[in-house]
């Protein structure tokens, strides 16, 4: 039987029907119009996929490890990590959201008890008796405190009350800020709910890893292979050498402060410490509000240790010890660990911090960094390209690693 000859693949300058400049240029347009509509109908669920993308970045790397070092493939390396990062959720739900919820109604008892105390005090106020001395200098404080009574109480001592003044109440306030925590807590629950989400589209992606990238490597032009490859392996060090430095801050300074509140008597140290960890993963500012969960426990239930000093004192102290050790940490530790994984200048990743917050909320104040860092990259690649120079000179190309081996 005689047999068909194999005819070798066409390549493209052997290719017949192409398409003209014009139809290639319309083409491309239009692939550029219907992607930017795309990115608007995926608003609504756009932190899912930042979440599941970024999820599925964070696990990749101990899932090749596992797959490196043992003899499992890549999708046996996934399922341990998934494994043990379920069992680390467990762990969390167990341990830290009861003590979540307790430090949460512990605060709101302490804010209503703080809030009645003061209200007596002003109740029982009377003028003149508070004076202080000032560096000899007699001051009655009656100019501050009878206004704030009027205002707190609704009522005015010895004059009439202005026309159309309304009382401030507190009271109102302290619901408010009890109503803040409830939708507090049910914005982590939802985040949760978001997370778990994310969790199981990112395995989906995971699993099929392999594939995706078998098919990207053989749809990447021969000529081209070495740029695209050498610009996603500096892409990955951004990311990778981000999420390395702030994790490992994230984690000195959750035990520093544990360390630090539970020298000093603060209550709820851990879940405080956890809390102050987790905001300053936001860079540049996280450090800085992180300071308002770190005075609110000591300034309503005071400490253990330095019994006879005032709430306010030792929230003041407390906040002073820690700038101390942070701003060490901040100036000295963080630029080693970070290295120069995000080469950005403090203003613009300020900047850039602000923009993110506006447009994602924390996670975009989180990933704003990275994602700028990735521009840059990506800018300096194509200004060099423009300029008809070799990106990355005398670099020579990454070898890919081949996940269906792993």
């Amino acid at each position: 039987m005689q047999t068909q000859p194999v005819m070798p693949p066409e390549t493209p300058s052997d290719y017949q029907p192409q398409w003209t400049a014009w139809a290639r240029q319309f083409v491309t347009i239009t692939l550029v119009i219907a992607a930017v509509f795309v990115l608007t109908l995926l608003t609504p669920v756009i932190q899912i996929l930042i979440m599941t993308f970024l999820l599925a970045f964070l696990l990749y790397v101990p899932a090749a490890f596992i797959a490196r070092e043992t003899r499992l493939n890549f999708a046996g390396g996934v399922l341990v990590v998934y494994l043990f990062l379920g069992l680390f959720i467990v762990l969390l739900l167990v341990l830290f959201v009861p003590q979540l919820i307790q430090a949460i109604n512990s605060f709101s008892s302490d804010l209503r008890a703080a809030y009645d105390t003061f209200r007596e005090y002003l109740t029982n106020y009377t003028a003149g008796s508070e004076i202080i001395d000032l560096f000899g200098a007699q001051i009655d404080l009656d100019a501050l405190i009878t206004p704030l009574r009027d205002l707190v109480l609704g009522t005015s001592v010895g004059t009439a009350s202005l026309p159309g003044q309304a009382p401030l109440d507190l009271g109102q306030a302290v619901s408010f800020a009890s109503e803040t925590l409830g939708s507090l807590v049910g914005a982590v629950s939802g985040l949760f709910s978001t997370l778990f989400l994310a969790l199981f589209l990112a395995l989906l992606i995971l699993l099929d890893l392999p594939n995706y990238q078998n098919r990207l490597l053989s749809a990447l032009p021969g000529l081209h292979r070495r740029e695209v490859l050498l610009l996603l392996n500096k892409i990955n060090r951004v990311w990778t050498g981000f999420f390395r430095g702030q994790l490992t801050l994230g984690i000195i300074i959750g035990v520093l402060t544990w360390v630090q509140l539970m020298f000093m008597g603060v209550s709820q140290p851990v879940t405080i410490a956890i809390i102050v960890a987790f905001i300053s993963l936001i860079p540049s500012i996280g450090g800085i509000l992180a300071l308002v969960p770190l005075a609110l426990s000591p300034l309503l239930q005071g400490s253990t240790v330095f019994v006879d000093m005032p709430n306010w004192t030792f929230a003041l102290l407390v906040v002073v010890v820690n700038l101390i050790w942070t701003q060490i940490i901040w100036n000295v530790v963080a630029p080693k660990i970070m290295g120069d994984a995000v080469s950005l200048p403090l203003p613009l990743i300020i900047v850039g911090i602000l923009l993110g917050t506006a447009v994602g909320g924390i996670l975009g104040a989180f990933l704003v960094v990275p994602m700028m860092g990735t521009l840059r990259v990506i800018l300096i690649y194509l200004i060099k390209k423009i300029n008809l120079q070799d990106p990355f000179p005398n670099e020579s190309s990454p070898i890919p690693t081949d996940l269906s081996k792993l």
